[in-house]
């Protein structure tokens, strides 16, 4: 087999495995346009949102934020947060973020028992 067939055969599958892989699109939903119950829901059906949602202090600008299902395990380090968003029937709709967490008691060499 040459170099050239080589080549192209590479490039054929390279682009027949970047086809075949899924996007990995995050699901978009905006919480003042829907209710409550239908944003809680697109988060834990998807595993994750961006919600979007308008500004309480700038007129025509909008906030946003990714959203984590509860069923959702956290990464290490991270635990679930509630957050609330302004949808349509509640304005303080809650949904969830995974956030790093400081831990009880950090051992580390500043912990005072680890001293030399």
């Amino acid at each position: 087999m040459n170099t050239k067939h080589r080549i192209r055969l590479a490039l054929a599958f390279g682009l027949s495995l970047a086809l075949t892989a899924q996007a990995g699109a995050v699901t978009r939903i905006r919480a003042d346009l829907n209710t409550c119950a239908t944003v809680q829901r697109t988060i834990i059906r998807d595993g994750s949102a961006v919600v979007r949602y308008p500004s309480t202090r700038v007129a025509n600008y909008f906030l946003y934020d990714r959203y984590e299902s509860p069923n959702r395990q956290c990464p290490i380090g991270e635990r679930h947060v509630a957050h609330t968003v302004p949808a349509k029937d509640n304005p303080r709709c809650i949904v969830y973020n995974c956030e790093r967490v400081k831990p009880l008691f950090p051992f580390d060499d500043d912990f005072p028992f680890n001293r030399r």
